[in-house]
Formats: structure tokens, C-alpha cells, sequence
């Protein structure tokens, strides 16, 4: 009924909805209503070790249909970028630590960061440039 690849399919988008949206929704809501309490940060936490985990499994996801599909190259710019999101990642965990003006503030560019490396992987999943 579901072969290998439509189930890692699956959990890629899964994984896709994960990452670029829970956080992005709660951070929106943060700045929006002009929540300032610590509290709320906590609970943004949690959603940060979701977002971890749903980049995970995007990637290994990733990794798994990029073997089935005879590993084509143009996925290793996407690989190259593991790092770079890896580092995001950490440093959006650790935000969640601060006091929340801080927070908010240094979150404006971490979201264009985000947006930037959204739009190339975009760009590379959708033309697939040969290497």
C-alpha cells in the first residue's frame, strides 16, 4: 500500500510543516500582542525543541529519499546548509533564555536569517540545479 519513499515523503513534509511554522506562528503572536512575560518564553522554549526535532526529521528524511532517488547532486547544496541551520537552531534555543526584549529583538534578524535559508532551499527543491 505505502512504499518507503511516500512515507519518508510524508514525514519530510511533516517535518517541513514542523520546522517553519510552529515557531513562526508563536513568534508572531509574542510580537502582536506585545506579550512580556517570562512565562511566555518558557512555553516558546518547548516549541523551539519541536521545531529541533521536526528539522531531524526533515533531514534524515532528506537524507533517505536522496539515497533512493540515486543521489542526485542537487541536493548537496541543502546538505551544505546543515550546518548553518544546526547553528540557527542553537542559537534560537538559547534566546529562549533571555529576557524577552532581548529576545524580540534579536529574533527580527533571526527571522531574515530563516527566510533567507527558507527561500534557497525553496529555489533548490524546486529547480533542482545540477552540480
Amino acid at each position: 500500500m505505502f512504499d518507503l519513499y511516500s512515507v519518508m515523503l510524508f514525514v519530510h513534509t511533516l517535518g517541513l510543516i514542523g520546522w517553519a511554522s510552529v515557531t513562526t506562528g508563536a513568534y508572531f503572536l509574542v510580537v502582536l500582542t506585545g506579550l512580556d512575560s517570562e512565562k511566555v518564553l518558557v512555553g516558546y522554549r518547548k516549541l523551539v525543541i519541536l521545531e529541533i526535532v521536526s528539522l531531524i526529521a526533515l533531514g534524515l528524511s532528506g537524507m533517505v529519499m536522496w539515497h533512493m532517488l540515486g543521489r542526485p547532486t542537487w541536493a548537496y547544496p541543502s546538505f551544505a546548509l546543515v550546518p548553518v541551520l544546526a547553528f540557527g537552531e542553537y542559537y534560537h534555543y538559547r534566546l529562549t533564555f533571555k529576557d524577552v526584549m532581548t529576545f524580540r529583538r534579536r529574533m527580527r534578524y533571526l527571522s531574515w536569517y530563516y527566510v533567507i535559508v527558507g527561500l534557497f532551499l525553496i529555489f533548490d527543491m524546486t529547480f533542482k540545479p545540477e552540480i
